[in-house]
Order: C-alpha cells, then sequence, then structure tokens
C-alpha cells in the first residue's frame, strides 16, 4: 500500500521507531523523537544497503518517490546509488572550492615563498584581490567549460 500525504502527516511517534512502507525499497521512519525520515533499502551486489533521502517535510512524498526511482536506476544500470551520491557530493565540493578567488589567493601566497619584494605582494594583491573582488566567487569550471564571462 502506497503512502499518503494524510498518513504521513497523521503518524504518531512510538515508544520504538517504526516504518511506514511505500513500497520498492521507500519508507519513512518514525523515530520515537517525533522526526520523520526518508530511508530507501536496496540491493546492490547482493548486499543489503540503505541510503537517507532526508526528512519529511523538508523532502516531500513526491521528491521521495523521485530520489527513489532514480536511485534504482543506477541500481539497474550497475551503480551504487550510495556511492554515487557521495561522488557528486565531493565533486561539487571540488567546484565550489575552485574559484577565481582561491587561484589568486593561491597565487599570491607562491609569490611570498618565492621572496617576492613587498612592493611586487601589495601591487599583486590590490590587482588580484580589490579590483577583481567581484569575479573572487566566479567558479574556473564555468568560465572555462562554458566560456562565459560573468555579468559585472
Amino acid at each position: 500500500m502506497l503512502l499518503t500525504l494524510f498518513s504521513i502527516e497523521k503518524a504518531k511517534p512510538k515508544k520504538k521507531s517504526h516504518k511506514l512502507s511505500d513500497g520498492n525499497g521507500l519508507y519513512l521512519l518514525v523515530k520515537p523523537n517525533g522526526s520523520k525520515l526518508w530511508r530507501f533499502r536496496y540491493t546492490f551486489v547482493g548486499k543489503q544497503n540503505m541510503m537517507s533521502f532526508g526528512s519529511f517535510p523538508e523532502v516531500s512524498l513526491a521528491n521521495a518517490r523521485k530520489k527513489r526511482d532514480e536511485a534504482r536506476r543506477l541500481v539497474a544500470e550497475g551503480t551504487d546509488p550510495a556511492r554515487q551520491k557521495k561522488l557528486n557530493r565531493l565533486a561539487a565540493d571540488a567546484v565550489a572550492k575552485n574559484t577565481l578567488g582561491a587561484v589568486a589567493a593561491e597565487y599570491l601566497e607562491k609569490l611570498k615563498a618565492e621572496g617576492k619584494a613587498a612592493s611586487t605582494l601589495e601591487k599583486n594583491r590590490w590587482l588580484l584581490e580589490d579590483l577583481s573582488a567581484s569575479l573572487a566567487k566566479w567558479p574556473i569550471a564555468a568560465s572555462v567549460m562554458q566560456n562565459n564571462r560573468p555579468k559585472l
């Protein structure tokens, strides 16, 4: 039996955690403190696995079902969805940290380590940090891959 929004909202906490199943591995875990967490159980390479999709109501029933369907598609293609989720998160973090401002700071540290004159360091700091402050958070991948320039 599929879950409904009404049944989710009316689910009451008990002394122990309990599950409300939605089918195809998706269920809502209702904790004793009242929190409601989306979980997905799947088998990958003969091993039982579980992944979390977030809490209700931050993740709606429809969104949890979409995430479940995407995870099932990945399993069918031979990819572990939990591992893929982690790889996607790491890639997004790397892209977010690889900005023009980060490269500029690294370059200034390199100049300092090479023992450049104080006036050279100050001039480069002024050029890279002060004049290009509006570009500091611009991701390098977006600049290179899309060949787009930020709107100033």
